[in-house]
Parts: C-alpha cells; structure tokens; sequence
C-alpha cells in the first residue's frame, strides 16, 4: 500500500498541477475500488450529482444537479447550498444538502436530508462536501443518493434513500453499525452501489491504512454489506452483482 501511495502521488503530480491530500485520498479510494470495478463496471459514476462546494470558496461549486428519471416516471435531482454570513472570526458558513423529487406531471417537492455549520476556526471549514445519485431500485420507486463530507484522510458518506410509495426518507449513519466491527485506530470508508433485488442497500466498505507494512493485512478487510435502512442493520454479503440493480 506503500507503493500504491507512491504511485497515486507520483501520477497526480503530473497530472494536477493542483494536487493536494484531498485529491491524493481519492485517488487511493478509487485504485482500492478497482479490482471491484471489474465486476461492478457501472458503478464508475453517478447518475447525477450537484459537484463540491467549501466553505472557503462558497460561490464556487454547489447548485442543482441534472435531474434522472427512473422507469416509473419518478424524478429526483440533488442540490447543495452553502451561505456564509458575517466577517472575520463571526463569519458562519451553512451548507445544505436538498433533494428535489417529483412524480410524473406533479410539482416538484424539496426535502432538506442534511445540514451542517462551521467557522473558520474550524477544520472542517476546508473541508470539500457534495451530494450524488447513485441508483434506482429494480422496480423504479426508490432512488438512492450518497450524502459526502470529505477533508483530507477523513470521508464521511452518509446512504439517502427516498421512496416515493410513501414519500418517505432515510438518512443512515454508518459509523454507529460498524463500529463494533473496527479495531482501534482503524478508519473505513464506505461507498452506497445500489439497490439489491430485496430494496436493500449494497454498500461497499474499506480501511484507509495505506501506509502499514509490506504482507501486513488491513485494519478492515474489503468487503461488501447489505443495508437494512428500514430496520437499521447491515450484513455481509457475498461479491455477487447480479443481487444488484441499477437501472
């Protein structure tokens, strides 16, 4: 992992004259995912998403994403505000992730999922945010959407889950479900791919200690779980992708 480390560096720099931790951190996550991508070749980009907003930069980034269609003629879209009130050390930066959905020849309906506050003397204020959607479910009724904070090593994404049969949403913590599954300073990333056969959620979930010795094994072994949003648990699952639909 030292290498890969090595590796993403090394490109990057060539690459994106820009290059920073934060970029450095996501190319690792997408070269962890790759032995992945050959079996779930489509997960490679969302269906929709609203881009990245900082606090730092609260004009560049944010707004409303492409709206998607699912075969039942449901539409969902993903939004991002980020207001900054005050100056100096009063300054107050709000950021909102917002999805917008709407039936077939209906008004569209906006429903605030998340919502966060920082100051500069904060160190998330550098921290980059967006909101992405990821799939349908089999039969067109549910849309999946990925809720991501990310500062340099640190990624936090949060699985919503809109259903359109009862106009009802979820908003799932990971952490709290697996906590009982990681070690001591081990940190896992998780990553919403879609909706399984049942409605359930595939999510896939690795450890981020890419810098352990050579034939030392993760802190968390990549794998892959089925989210119960409903009833609030997780299970493992096999590598199977014909258990997953995204239309």
């Amino acid at each position: 992992m030292a290498i890969l480390r090595q590796l993403t560096d090394g490109y990057a720099r060539l690459l994106y004259p820009a290059y920073n931790p934060i970029v450095r951190r996501s190319l690792c996550i997408a070269m962890l995912l790759l032995g992945w991508n050959l079996v779930l070749a489509q997960d490679g980009k969302p269906l929709a998403d609203a881009g990245t907003t900082l606090c730092e930069e609260p004009q560049q980034g944010g707004g409303i994403g492409k709206w998607v269609t699912s075969k039942r003629g449901f539409s969902a879209a993903v939004e991002l505000r980020v207001s900054v009130a005050g100056t100096d050390r009063q300054r107050h930066c709000t950021t909102s992730w917002i999805l917008h959905v709407r039936r077939q020849g209906g008004q569209p309906r906006s429903v605030s999922v998340a919502e966060r506050a920082d100051v500069p003397e904060d160190n998330e204020w550098a921290q980059e945010n967006s909101f992405e959607i990821i799939a349908w479910s089999s039969d067109g009724s549910m849309v999946l959407a990925s809720q991501i904070e990310a500062q340099g090593d640190s990624d936090e994404t949060t699985p919503i889950i809109y259903d359109f049969n009862s106009s009802h949403h979820w908003h799932v913590q990971l952490y709290p479900l697996f906590k009982k599954l990681i070690g001591p300073d081990c940190y896992v990333v998780y990553r919403p791919l879609g909706f399984a056969q049942d409605g359930r959620v595939l999510l896939s979930a690795m450890s981020t200690d890419d810098d352990r010795e050579p034939g030392t094994k993760p802190c968390f072994v990549t794998s892959q779980w089925y989210l119960d949003f409903r009833r609030n648990t997780i299970s493992r699952s096999s590598l199977n992708r014909s258990n997953v639909k995204r239309p």
